[in-house]
């Protein structure tokens, strides 16, 4: 599992609350990692969500490659386009 390491700002003053927090969030990704929730080679995403100053919550996932699609472009189409009819 690849987090990027937390780095507070002079913005956001690191307190006891917080390393409290960032040491049982740490304790809860480990136990995921124990479960075979997620891989320890895998990376994840880390993102704050919601929509009201005081509902904000964390969003961890994990980054998945997007799959390319390529046709093929020996594929025809069997009947004609007729468009929209107005």
């Amino acid at each position: 599992m690849t987090v990027a390491p937390f780095a507070p700002s002079a913005a956001v003053p690191t307190t006891h609350a917080t390393a409290d927090m960032l040491g049982q969030l740490s304790i809860a990704l480990q136990e995921l990692v124990e479960s075979g929730a997620w891989t320890n080679g895998e990376q994840l995403e880390v993102k704050i969500a919601g929509t009201l100053k005081n509902d904000k919550f964390i969003v961890i996932k994990p980054i998945k490659e997007k799959m390319v699609c390529n046709p093929d472009p020996e594929l025809k189409q069997k009947h004609t386009y007729q468009g929209e009819k107005q």
